[in-house]
């Protein structure tokens, strides 16, 4: 654990505080309920917020970031790739074979008598809800984000960034909460993985005499 910098377990205990409240949640209250109530707290603020959250959770960020790390970090660039491939395989696997047929809330609530609001210019998937992609991404990459800064305040802003991806998903219509918890879990054990693999081994390598 002395291993595992100061920054790193800010962010881990953020990650958990966040998975803790949303298998809470998801548990706790119907599934209706659970995307009715964020359903309606839509403000024209709102819409634009969670819009540019959830932007932080596609591809393009993550490849700048790698760039990024290419001339600040060359050391992390093979295993943030590889963890973020990882990342990806897992959930999309995840998505198209155990739970191909999990439909999302538009479809999933397609016969209820209820008006749900939708935020005008995004395109409301209906399939392969779970797990949800843009958090496993998000969670994955401010984990190295997280590394980085190499401060705690730092870190718990990454996982707070981290968490308002995820409540993007709910809010934009995409995703049950369930499906964001477990995309944080991949993320972040896939980063975790990669990281233990590479730079905790190398440094201990490093440190330990040759015999």
């Amino acid at each position: 654990m002395n291993r595992i910098p100061a920054s790193l377990r800010a962010f881990a205990y953020t990650w958990l505080i966040f998975e803790v409240l949303a298998w809470t949640y998801s548990l706790a209250f119907s599934r209706f309920d659970q995307v009715r109530w964020i359903n309606e707290a839509h403000q024209p603020i709102f819409d634009v917020v969670f819009r540019a959250l959830t932007s932080l959770g596609e591809v393009i960020l993550a490849l700048v970031f790698a760039l990024f790390l290419f001339f600040k970090r060359k050391k992390w660039v093979l295993p943030y790739l590889a963890s973020y491939l990882l990342s990806t395989l897992i959930t999309q696997g995840l998505k198209h074979s155990i739970f191909a047929g999990c439909l999302r809330p538009y479809a999933y609530f397609r016969n209820e008598a209820y008006d749900w609001y939708t935020v005008p210019g995004v395109f409301i998937n209906e399939f392969n809800s779970m797990p949800s992609g843009h958090t496993a991404a998000a969670w994955f990459m401010f984990f190295w984000m997280a590394l980085f800064l190499n401060k705690p305040i730092g870190a718990v802003l990454m996982g707070l960034l981290a968490s308002g991806v995820a409540l993007s998903r709910v809010y934009l219509f995409q995703h049950f909460p369930i499906d964001t918890a477990v995309g944080a879990f991949i993320g972040l054990l896939s980063s975790m993985l990669f990281y233990c693999l590479f730079v905790v081994k190398k440094t201990t390598d490093d440190v330990l005499p040759s015999a």
